[in-house]
């Protein structure tokens, strides 16, 4: 089973104790082969869970420029209606941050 995330209402999430290279043992062949798949579902899920209106899902993508993030969202999230979606872009990273690796 892919490695997965799970955060329990009410509680914090400290990202250090996550390691950010896990892949689950899910070979990137295999996954590519369920993407589609999985994002047909996922727009099933996103009607229920919009229609619904008590829950909601919060999905955090963060890594370097060129990190792959444009592509992860644009297959993934390809059947899913920008309807019922709110997206955010961090802000610009300061001088500082930008001499420290971005989970600093």
């Amino acid at each position: 089973m892919p490695y997965a995330v799970r955060v329990k209402p009410g509680t914090r999430v400290d990202l250090s104790r996550i390691e950010p290279r896990q892949d689950g043992g899910l070979e990137k062949a295999v996954a590519k082969g369920r993407v589609d798949e999985l994002a047909k579902e996922l727009d099933d899920l996103q009607d229920m869970l919009y229609a619904a209106g008590d829950h909601s899902l919060l999905i955090v993508l963060q890594g370097m420029d060129t990190s792959g993030k444009d592509g992860t969202i644009k297959s993934v999230f390809r059947y899913v209606q920008p309807l019922g979606c709110r997206s955010w872009s961090f802000k610009v990273p300061t001088e500082l941050e930008l001499k420290h690796d971005f989970l600093w």
